[in-house]
């Protein structure tokens, strides 16, 4: 991905991650410190019963990801006076572990090119690939929630100003790429490719190899100089509200939650601290199907989803995250993983299912292709892609070596299976399966395997001879996102080795040693949380404003629905209505502290 996801500049090098040590640390506890969460009146606080607060601002921001900053940034910038309050022992959350990209509609590289991105046919475009089961091009709002509609208006509206913005400051310095949409070929998308952009590297010390790091530095280094401090290690869990049930103010735990601290905020409290996806409880009860895990850090547990709640705010978008597979091994081992299965590397290589058979492009966008293990048989009462297969030559172990999740060459790695022939293989994979046991429900591959992935082989070789994938259309003229993120990032020895009409697609070797690895389904995180509207002001179960609450990113229902519009949505919609809550919260009037 380019907004999550994982090095997308340097595939192969690992990024950050907290250990649960770390997160411990951070959060004061466990879950169970999540689960006091909530809002207190302004005499039962800490600052009422001390007679003073520790720390007094316009606006406090909760949450040091892009999401977060951005507010931050765009506040002071205004001339409001700002504190950011960050759970870990580090700044950058999720947007720290990304690629550092972000989908900018209309930004201003395209309109230097001179491509035009017509708004109504991006809010269409939004639209369609948001809400597919509401669309209706002829009906008012197109169908689509009204406050939906008017989020991906504000989108359009404010995404480019936000980093121009941003980058006048001098907190950003990005440029222009000219990749696919991850739904390029969409009627409505009038503008399939130029939307994506990058962040560039400091020219006194920065490296594009951080890619979302590198973000998080930029914004924090203007910070620094305008006085903005960001307190680590401050976990914000509960929100103080005056007589009239505005928020006025926040308490946070420090010092592994022996201390509290509270803080008042005159204009306003802005959240951009993360989803849920790394809280068991939330993830099992709120999401569709089962996550295994998420590459975001350990401090994503959902914290925003308790204060909103308990401050009266409605809840959105709940069932849905920003999809990607993991490696299985590695997510049982631990859910939260340094990195992703951003794409299926290779061309010799196909992905099955228990039965042996293919049932996604491989090549499609990790948004969309992680949608597939949430297929539900109700004749068997199982997750029937539960886990998948991906399968691959020497060929490809060989010529993508080192581009995670392969290792690198010469060597090997627990979670690759390795069999002489493809019974051996498949031999493999059952022994893999029994030894997670009950961890996957008892998972296990179907009778028919052996010879329906033998079958399944033979049929990819003959579409890879061919150049047509008469099943997905893998790499096919419709889909340009496959096989430009194919030659991007599955290393140029491979593209330039494969003879073959489609360069996505090789014939797997006829003899042996074959490899596979276990697949399931993970997030970059959660995208649902308490709902905003276009102003980025947090809406009550009734759809009224809740006085002085603003929020952004994944702790908040996503504008963009179950949709990823094009590589780098999440970090684009966290910066863009980051900005518009720091614009509309500077203007806040101060609210009375009692």
């Amino acid at each position: 991905m380019a907004g999550n996801d994982s090095n997308a500049d340097d595939p192969q090098k690992p990024r950050q991650r907290l250990d649960r040590r770390a997160f411990v640390t951070a959060a004061g506890g466990t879950i169970a410190t999540v689960l006091g969460a909530g809002t207190i009146p302004f005499g039962e606080s800490q600052a009422a019963t001390k007679g003073k607060w520790d720390h007094e601002v316009d606006i406090v921001v909760v949450g040091s990801g892009a999401a977060g900053l951005s507010a931050a940034v765009t506040a002071a910038g205004e001339g409001a006076k700002v504190l950011v309050l960050e759970a870990a022992p580090v700044a950058g959350g999720a947007t720290a572990r990304s690629g550092g990209g972000y989908w900018i509609p209309n930004n201003r590289f395209m309109r230097e090119k001179g491509l035009t991105d017509p708004r109504q046919d991006a809010v269409r475009y939004m639209a369609r690939y948001s809400f597919t089961q509401l669309y209706d091009p002829d009906a008012k709002f197109y169908g689509v929630p009204e406050n939906n509609y008017h989020q991906m208006e504000a989108m359009w509206d404010n995404a480019a100003p936000a980093v121009e913005r941003l980058e006048k400051l001098g907190a950003m310095i990005y440029r222009a790429d000219d990749s696919y949409d991850y739904w390029e070929y969409c009627p409505e998308n009038k503008a399939p490719a130029g939307r994506l952009v990058w962040t560039v590297p400091r020219p006194n010390g920065g490296t594009a190899a951080r890619g979302g790091a590198e973000l998080i530095a930029q914004m924090k280094d203007w910070m620094d100089k305008h006085g903005v401090p960001i307190l680590l290690e401050h976990r914000a869990t509960r929100l103080i509200l005056n007589k009239k049930k505005e928020v006025i103010g926040i308490e946070a735990t420090t010092d592994e939650g022996a201390k509290t601290v509270t803080i008042r905020a005159r204009k306003a409290v802005h959240f951009g601290s993360g989803g849920f996806i790394l809280n068991p409880e939330l993830r099992l009860n709120f999401q569709r199907g089962p996550v295994f895990g998420a590459c975001g850090p350990m401090t994503n547990q959902g914290d925003f989803v308790y204060m909103g709640t308990e401050a009266g705010a409605k809840l959105g978008n709940m069932q849905n995250g920003w999809r990607f597979q993991l490696v299985l091994d590695q997510a049982l081992q631990s859910p939260a993983l340094a990195t992703d299965v951003w794409g299926v590397i290779g061309d010799s290589m196909v992905v099955v299912n228990k039965f042996g058979k293919r049932v996604v492009d491989e090549k499609r966008p990790y948004s969309d292709r992680g949608e597939i293990h949430f297929v539900y048989d109700p004749q068997h009462q199982e997750w029937t892609n539960l886990v998948l297969f991906q399968i691959f030559d020497q060929r490809i172990a060989d010529l993508s070596a080192g581009f995670y999740p392969f290792p690198p060459k010469g060597t090997s790695a627990p979670h690759v299976l390795k069999g002489e022939t493809m019974d051996d293989l498949a031999n493999a994979i059952a022994a893999r399966l029994a030894q997670h046991g009950g961890k996957i429900g008892g998972f296990k591959l179907d009778k028919t395997f052996n010879a329906n992935l033998k079958e399944t082989v033979t049929r990819f070789n003959r579409f890879a001879e061919s150049g047509v994938d008469e099943d997905f259309n893998r790499g096919g003229p419709t889909f340009k996102y496959d096989a430009q993120w194919h030659e991007r990032f599955g290393g140029q020895e491979a593209v330039k080795a494969n003879d073959k009409p489609n360069k996505t697609m090789y014939p797997i070797a006829s003899k042996g040693p074959y490899y596979a690895i276990l697949l399931c389904s993970g997030s970059a995180d959660t995208n649902g949380g308490p709902v905003i509207n276009e102003k980025s002001q947090v809406l009550s179960t009734k759809n009224q404003v809740i006085p002085g609450l603003y929020g952004a990113g994944n702790c908040i229902s996503a504008p963009s629905g179950r949709a990823y519009w094009g590589g780098g949505a999440t970090i684009g919609t966290a910066l863009t209505f980051g900005y518009i809550a720091g614009m509309n919260a500077s203007k806040e009037p101060v609210k009375d502290a009692t």
